[in-house]
């Protein structure tokens, strides 16, 4: 039953105050959001904080940069000069730059760094400032030290009582450029993970800079690297090594350089370099069948020749090839092996004798007895004329090359008392004309070599795949390559539907006296009754293009030119023969694509297309060295798309 007591029941006022735990909940998440913000506001400003703290010092440390190049630089200036450099690892200009890096660092790092680049928008840029950091961080205390300990180890590196090189000091900087090799290889790899396309466009265009720098230091690095490795053992710090030296001629060229007039033995031993005996090239027999087994392309493009006469090993540019042939040949016909191979010739010694100054060459007997004295003097201006030229008017082949060797002896050593770095000074310009050449017997060393100025690898090291080409072979049986004169330039780069086109001018002229057929002994003008008459130039010329690219166009004095085209080592190229009498000249235009899918080098590898190491932006020509123009040109080209 129902009791009705007369009251309604309650009802609940919607305009009442809430319960009072209602309340506090309330407060708690406005309180909540309010900190949030505040943290946020606070983190935002420490941040920023901590961005113009590294921004200050990164331009602090961009202050340093230059005196320390600068430093770097008249450290080599007084080495050269035989001075006494300032010490550089211990330079304050470097040890500021270490400073301001390390704070910048410090600065664009911990959590609200690693939180910040994970952030929309700002997140690629926050994180982008953060490598940088590391990697400047990493290149002024790992990179830049090492460099120093380098530089300082040249202007070390003094004379032995017995005249070799105290080796110690450049051993004792090899492990820092090591690990300096590790953390800019390590660096470049940070900067490749960074995308420009994702960054502010503040940030974008110095990460590419940095990136660019980088490469540029990691290639200083690795050379540094190669040269405190190798130099002290293949100059026998770790025992005797003996190696055999080319002397080539150009008087008579091949597409590597001149044809070897002598072989010389040298012996190093703890940094000094010593000649142990001297053999004429003329003394070597034609062997019956090629003493190594030749590549078909090398069978091909420069017959069993290359590997059967000690004078046709530099017919191929490709100097491992050179090298092993040349070798094997020594082998043969000393019954002696030989750790490494190395290639010179008469410009490249008037490179060693403008450091080392005149140098009076004491005659053998049958050279003596022919000039009627016991000493030459040579110059840095006259060994070229001599050694090219002049002796040929006075000397039989077999005595000109009996003279070439006692040349390079005499050469050898008047620079054992040459300062290291004017000697290196001398090295360095006939390395970057293609003039001087290593090969290593030891696989390991010669791994190592590959891809460096004095390697010469041009078939298959892929430094050189995007390299082009231009090479020159005398085709007279004698030594008319002494009267030319050769121009090698890049006239024009443009871009073409499927890439890009560099344009050379290739200049050939002959010096050759006008009555060089009767005024020139015969084996210098070339016998009577051939193909030309004596006195006259006849080079093949070959041009050879990247690896997998179409093949290069010739045109002479404006004329199409048609010639041997075939495919070496993965190269299309075209080979053409230019005939000029006494006072004539030529110009021939060679037009030579790229290789698909690249740009010219590293910025191409980067998208995704080049084959080899040339940097994006730059053309590298190989030639053959001739009495006025080198062997290698970098020159401009443009990058496309």
């Amino acid at each position: 039953m129902t009791v009705d007591t007369g009251h309604a029941p309650p009802t609940t006022d919607p305009v009442s105050p809430a319960p009072p735990r209602r309340r506090r909940v309330g407060r708690w998440v406005v309180l909540g959001v309010c900190l949030t913000l505040l943290v946020a506001v606070v983190c935002s400003v420490l941040l920023v904080r901590d961005a113009m703290v590294a921004r200050t010092a990164l331009t602090r440390a961009a202050a340093e940069v230059p005196v320390v190049a600068g430093e770097l630089r008249a450290g080599a200036r007084a080495t050269v000069d035989g001075a006494t450099p300032a010490t550089l690892a211990s330079s304050p200009a470097l040890a500021e730059l270490r400073r301001q890096t390390t704070v910048a660092r410090e600065s664009t790092d911990g959590p609200l760094w690693w939180l910040a680049a994970r952030a929309p928008v700002i997140g690629p840029s926050a994180a982008a400032a953060a490598d940088v950091a590391v990697v400047l961080d990493d290149v002024t205390g790992d990179v830049l030290p090492a460099l120093a300990d380098l530089a300082d180890a040249v202007p070390a590196t003094t004379r032995t009582p017995g005249g070799g090189l105290d080796l110690a000091p450049l051993r004792a900087a090899a492990p820092g450029l090591a690990a300096a090799r590790l953390s800019v290889d390590a660096s470049r790899a940070s900067l490749d993970d960074v995308d420009p396309a994702d960054l502010l466009p503040q940030l974008a265009a110095p990460v590419e800079t940095l990136r660019d720098q980088v490469d540029e230091l990691a290639a200083v690095v690795a050379t540094g690297d190669r040269a405190a490795t190798l130099a002290p053992a293949m100059l026998g710090a770790d025992g005797p090594r003996t190696y055999l030296m080319l002397s080539m001629s150009s008087a008579e060229l091949r597409e590597g350089g001149g044809i070897p007039g002598a072989l010389i033995l040298l012996r190093a031993d703890q940094g000094r370099v010593s000649v142990v005996r001297q053999v004429p090239a003329a003394d070597f027999p034609a062997f019956r069948e090629p003493v190594l087994p030749l590549s078909a392309d090398d069978d091909a493009a420069y017959t069993g020749r290359l590997g059967m006469f000690v004078q046709d090993v530099t017919a191929t540019p490709d100097f491992p090839t050179t090298a092993a042939l040349a070798a094997e040949m020594w082998a043969r016909n000393e019954g002696e092996r030989v750790d490494g191979v190395l290639a010179t010739d008469p410009v490249a010694l008037s490179f060693l004798l403008a450091e080392a100054g005149s140098v009076r060459v004491p005659l053998s007997g049958p050279v003596a007895q022919e000039l009627g004295r016991d000493r030459v003097e040579l110059t840095a201006e006259n060994v070229v004329d001599v050694l090219l030229r002049r002796v040929y008017d006075v000397l039989d082949p077999a005595t000109a090359d009996q003279f070439y060797a006692d040349t390079a002896a005499a050469v050898l050593a008047q620079t054992s008392d040459v300062s290291p770095g004017a000697l290196l000074t001398g090295l360095q310009h006939a390395a970057g004309e293609h003039r001087l050449r290593v090969w290593s017997a030891d696989p390991a060393e010669e791994s190592r070599l590959a891809g460096t100025l004095v390697a010469g690898s041009f078939a298959t090291a892929p430094r050189a795949a995007d390299a082009v080409g231009v090479f020159l072979t005398d085709h007279v049986a004698g030594k008319m390559s002494a009267y030319l004169r050769s121009a090698l330039t890049v006239v024009e780069s443009t871009c073409t539907p499927t890439g890009r086109a560099d344009t050379l001018e290739l200049t050939l002229a002959s010096e050759a006296p006008k009555d060089a057929a009767t005024a020139l002994p015969s084996y210098v003008a070339g016998l009577p009754g051939r193909a030309h008459p004596p006195g006259t130039l006849s080079l093949g010329v070959t041009v050879a293009g990247p690896r997998g690219a179409e093949p290069p166009r010739v045109e002479r004095d404006g004329n199409p030119v048609g010639g041997d085209a075939r495919t070496t080592h993965a190269r299309a190229t075209q080979s053409v023969t230019v005939v000029l009498a006494p006072g004539e000249s030529t110009t021939l235009r060679l037009t030579v694509p790229a290789a698909p899918g690249t740009q010219g080098g590293i910025e191409g590898g980067a998208a995704g297309g080049t084959v080899g190491g040339t940097p994006a932006g730059r053309l590298e020509v190989w030639s053959t060295p001739t009495t006025t123009a080198g062997g290698l040109l970098d020159a401009e080209a443009l990058v496309c798309d």
